[in-house]
């Protein structure tokens, strides 16, 4: 779960980067090709606006679906997204992003007996424990990030002790992310938005009674999210080296 939040950051600002270089698809091809291929689950965007002079980049209804046998309704979703960004530096690796707000961002984390969605989403992009990291070639600064209303809905069958809650989470803002560098790594990027969520997600599975299993999804989704994130921008980031090298033939 650690960088699972962000990797829906990642995906829209993939598919925005995309978006830029291959505007007759827009970002929700870009979103709904690419992320399934990385992921191996659905992935769906409802609607897109694109003012590409202004780097503006708006999205509503982004969902991430369920790895199979966790039924129906997706992993990850959020409401709604808008990004300001540097039109200028989207032709390089470092992409400088000035606002960014995320709306009604929702993870749904679910377990039946000894499984868990986020296990069986690590199996489907190949991901075993103790494996590195995929390393992503695209660094991003971030002068703010706003989230509003993130959740976290939590959710046992066939074990011990059934736990059906759905967590509201503070807001927050955060700013200047990868200002003093050349950028941030998305995983890097994921690291400093957990930081403000961890406590708030652990406080709450807690008072729920969640059972351990569950508790330590955070921990077991470490590296699968850090593969899908580095993988999804490298993928992202070929189509669109690829599309530029067509345009310049």
């Amino acid at each position: 779960m650690k960088k699972f939040f962000l990797l829906l950051l990642v995906l829209i600002v993939g598919g925005a980067a995309y978006a830029y270089y291959q505007l007759d698809s827009i970002v929700k091809t870009g979103v709904e090709t690419t992320g399934p291929d990385v992921l191996k689950v659905d992935v769906k965007v409802d609607s897109v606006s694109l003012s590409p002079f202004s780097g503006k980049v708006g999205i509503k209804g982004l969902t991430i679906g369920q790895p199979e046998g966790f039924g129906e309704g997706a992993i990850a979703s959020l409401g709604a997204f808008d990004l300001q960004l540097q039109t200028k530096t989207l032709m390089s690796d470092h992409i400088i992003i000035d606002r960014m707000y995320i709306e009604a961002p929702v993870l749904d984390a679910r377990t039946k007996g000894k499984l868990n969605n986020f296990d069986a989403l690590q199996k489907g992009i190949g991901y075993t424990a103790g494996e590195d990291a995929a390393p992503s070639s695209v660094t991003l600064t971030i002068k703010e990030m706003v989230v509003k209303a993130p959740e976290v809905a939590v959710s046992t069958e066939g074990g011990l002790m059934d736990v059906n809650e759905r967590i509201k989470l503070a807001d927050f803002t955060l700013t200047n992310l990868g200002t003093d560098e050349k950028g941030l790594a998305p995983g890097e990027i994921a690291r400093h938005v957990m930081d403000v969520l961890q406590p708030q997600i652990a406080k709450a599975l807690i008072t729920a009674n969640a059972p351990d299993k569950l508790k330590n999804i955070a921990n077991d989704a470490r590296g699968t999210l850090e593969k899908g994130i580095g993988g999804l921008v490298g993928k992202l980031k070929k189509k669109s080296d690829e599309k530029d090298d067509d345009g310049n033939n």
